[in-house]
């Protein structure tokens, strides 16, 4: 629960101070801040920019919610230590004074050894503190992931089935990546293949090392999907192969933080 303290933040008077002066520390374990995201407007243009940029500013926003969450927790963990301290420097005073009087001169190291477990316990609370930021944004990243992928998932699948056009960069991008492709024979969708046709010379002008293209049905493959054979294997350029990929660039971002993946 979050409140002005912050989050699993106590306040001074639920810290029982008193004989035999233990402090009680139950921090909560935080849920993870909730997000929320704006409708994704049609795409106007075949960008895998837009996708990468979405995934980024998820990225961001989720990192900063926990950022912010630690740093008022290490805040009210901080003021907790003061107050600890200070009640330490004023039991010892009392204690020492009561023991003067009374003829203990162990009164002041009676105080500091019945008191000092005090900032023992802040210290403790603050370190958890840090340790649950960790975990709450470890969390955080591995939900994302599927999270960006859906994301994804709308903005290429809304890009494929409104924008024609889209077929194209599709065919470009999975002839160019393959290593040959001087002779190519592209498999398009029953619903794709006129239009591919029609545009055949733009497709070989885009990748001009093609020397030749032959096209055909192939009614298995969903609209805006496509093969490429170049005799030397099959490369897929469907949209489940474009979002495996996705989710490998995805957790290769992550990983840069200490993910696996």
């Amino acid at each position: 629960m979050f409140s002005n303290y912050g989050y699993g933040v106590y306040k001074k008077s639920q810290v029982n101070i008193g004989n035999p002066y233990k402090m009680k520390v139950q921090p909560q374990v935080s849920k993870a801040p909730v997000m929320t995201f704006e409708e994704v407007d049609e795409p106007e243009e075949n960008n895998e920019d837009k996708e990468f940029a979405i995934s980024q500013d998820i990225i961001f926003k989720a990192k900063e919610e926990a950022t912010l969450m630690l740093r008022e927790a290490e805040l009210e963990a901080e003021r907790l230590l003061n107050e600890a301290k200070a009640e330490i420097k004023r039991i010892s005073e009392e204690t020492y004074t009561q023991a003067k009087e009374e003829g203990y001169k162990e009164g002041e190291a009676l105080a500091q050894e019945q008191y000092k477990g005090i900032i023992a316990e802040a210290e403790e609370y603050r370190e958890k503190c840090k340790k649950l930021y960790e975990d709450t944004l470890s969390t955080l990243e591995r939900d994302m992931i599927e999270l960006v992928l859906d994301i994804a998932a709308k903005v290429v699948g809304e890009e494929i089935r409104n924008n024609q056009e889209a077929i194209i960069g599709v065919i470009k991008d999975t002839i160019k990546s393959c290593s040959n492709h001087e002779k190519v024979v592209l498999k398009v969708s029953c619903q794709d293949y006129d239009f591919v046709v029609e545009n055949k010379d733009r497709i070989l002008s885009l990748v001009p090392d093609i020397e030749s293209l032959e096209i055909k049905k192939d009614s298995t493959l969903d609209k805006g999907a496509c093969i490429v054979d170049t005799g030397f294997g099959l490369v897929d350029g469907s949209a489940d192969t474009r979002f495996e990929n996705i989710k490998q660039a995805f957790y290769d971002i992550l990983g840069e933080n200490g993910q696996d993946g």
